[in-house]
């Protein structure tokens, strides 16, 4: 069978014009905020994390009244599990004794941690790159709280943050990029080096210090200070897309020039999953990330993308355990995951 790039594939757009397709995943606007007169948190004592989570949390009740607001301590050990798989929390604020706090909205477009290394970090999501319509998400929630809180800025560095890196705007724009393709054709490490000569941060699927797990990266800016909110925005979503667009080249000349390598990867990644009995999450994240590279490229039977991106979530440590209703171990978790995998890869088959 001749393989082919099918044009419609990659043909979306968002709200701002940039190609939404299925390599870039998501994108989040962060905005770190500090309240005036208050210790950063990682100074703060117990009282004073206490004290500012009162603070954002009366703000939040009159500004945001359908977003949910828990302290951080007050979820079961699964539960904050799955917030920060779902990337609404870090493991800094996961692992955030008194104070720690956070607020979201019932589609979890939004979502605002507090006293993790800012008092708060408004985040605001969006799918592919629109980049754009996050920002104005977290912008239009971040005047309407400073209503209500007294946020640390001077005329001269603009916010004040834990940080010297985010002081200024306080803004970090990231978008979450699959580049599997990038992988297979050796370009990725230069790509990398590319992009870090830019000023830009170049993490792994989990943020910070984390590795790129089923090559699924994240890019933001490094610098917060000397430009305004929209200019970073612009910057970083015009990037995102140009390395977006370097996939999709390097999809099509793996298509073109080298078939047989990119259908071995999807053909032994089918067949781990399909078999395997103990899959621990990172190995089951790099197969998975192979059958979402294939299912873009509609060489599989009965997947979508969107299916892969299900499964991505749902086996990862917190949801499985959620999804089973108990607590395993490490080993459990395996043997389970793998045969979470094994059902619902069993009717997948490869086109050719």
């Amino acid at each position: 069978m001749m393989l082919s790039l099918d044009p419609g594939v990659h043909s979306k757009k968002t709200r701002a014009g940039i190609p939404a397709d299925d390599i870039a995943m998501r994108c989040r606007v962060r905005l770190a905020r500090n309240l005036a007169d208050e210790r950063f948190p990682d100074w703060a004592t117990e009282h004073d994390r206490e004290r500012v989570f009162g603070k954002v949390r009366e703000a939040l009740h009159a500004e945001a009244p359908g977003f949910r607001v828990e302290s951080v301590a007050a979820f079961e050990e699964q539960d904050r599990d799955v917030l920060f798989e779902s990337h609404l929390i870090s493991k800094d604020l996961l692992e955030r004794a008194a104070g720690g706090g956070v607020a979201y909205a019932p589609d979890s477009s939004i979502c605002v941690m507090i006293n993790e290394e800012d008092h708060l970090r408004i985040q605001g999501f969006s799918a592919g790159l629109d980049m754009l319509g996050a920002w104005q998400a977290a912008d239009a929630l971040d005047t309407r709280l400073e209503r209500h809180l007294d946020y640390a800025w001077t005329p001269k560095l603009g916010y004040l943050t834990a940080c010297p890196s985010n002081v200024g705007t306080g803004l970090r724009a990231s978008g979450m990029l699959h580049l599997l393709g990038l992988r297979l054709v050796g370009e990725i490490e230069s790509v990398v080096r590319g992009l870090e000569r830019m000023r830009l941060l170049v993490r792994g699927i989990g943020g910070e210090g984390s590795e790129a797990a089923g090559q699924i990266y994240q890019i933001s800016n490094m610098d917060s200070l000397g430009s305004d909110e929209a200019a970073i925005v612009r910057r970083v979503t015009r990037i995102c897309a140009e390395v977006v667009q370097q996939e999709y080249n390097a999809r099509a000349r793996l298509i073109q020039e080298s078939p047989m390598v990119l259908l071995d990867c999807l053909a032994r990644s089918l067949s781990v999953l399909q078999n395997a009995r103990l899959l621990a999450t990172v190995e089951a994240l790099e197969f998975l990330s192979a059958m979402r590279l294939g299912a873009s490229l509609r060489l599989f039977t009965r997947l979508k993308v969107a299916d892969v991106d299900k499964l991505i979530l749902l086996m990862q440590p917190g949801h499985l355990q959620k999804g089973m209703g108990t607590a395993l171990t490490s080993d459990e978790r395996d043997e389970r995951r793998s045969e979470f995998l094994r059902r619902k890869m069993a009717s997948v088959r490869l086109k050719c």
